[in-house]
């Protein structure tokens, strides 16, 4: 009997989809180890047509299936992040300088789930789990900042020290009825009126 078939009968797992924007994965890297400037056409979501852009490329990061860049935007002056799956065009820009590198990548992700990361230091946040969610949290915490602060019969109490960034909030929401937000109240107010918009449309 085929070994490998018979396991296909009890182990089942998701197949990922095809990961979009992996073609440019070789030349980004080669363009980091070289220390060669980018050029690029990319399109946001919310864009119709690709823009230009000139980048720095410091680092490739992945984050569920999905591949990012990092680098500094030579227009702006800034970092940014770039999914690959959102260039339509990337080439060496022959005869630019490259700026080293400065960049911290850990220092720079230390404060954000997933891949925005805000400038300025993070708030405290104070997340409200029941009990039945909570180990989902406690097995598997969202971040390293994660502590427990309170815990009763009924709930647990996480704190975070992050940036409430789209990716947390979306955390938040996916545990529906069994969280929310305790502190800072700011956040409370942003998820309230979220919710809010979300019930009028149904």
């Amino acid at each position: 009997m085929d070994q490998n078939k018979n396991k296909q009968s009890f182990i089942h797992y998701k197949r990922s989809p095809e990961i979009k924007g992996i073609q440019y994965l070789d030349p980004i890297v080669s363009a980091i180890e070289n220390k060669k400037v980018l050029r690029l056409y990319y399109l946001p979501f919310y864009e119709d047509k690709p823009y230009f852009n000139e980048v720095h490329p410091y680092l490739l990061k992945e984050h569920q299936s999905r591949w990012y860049l990092v680098g500094l935007n030579a227009f702006k002056g800034k970092i940014r992040t770039y999914a690959l799956d959102r260039i339509r065009d990337l080439q060496v820009a022959a005869g630019t300088e490259y700026a080293p590198s400065t960049f911290d990548t850990e220092a720079y992700f230390k404060n954000s789930i997933g891949i925005i990361a805000p400038e300025g230091l993070p708030p405290t946040i104070k997340l409200a789990v029941q009990k039945t969610q909570a180990q989902y949290l406690i097995t598997r915490p969202w971040h390293d900042s994660q502590n427990i602060m309170e815990e009763n019969e009924e709930q647990v109490v996480f704190s975070f020290k992050v940036h409430p960034t789209y990716e947390f909030r979306s955390l938040v929401l996916s545990l529906g009825r069994d969280a929310y937000i305790q502190e800072p109240a700011s956040l409370r107010e942003e998820m309230k009126k979220e919710l809010e918009k979300m019930l009028g449309y149904y």
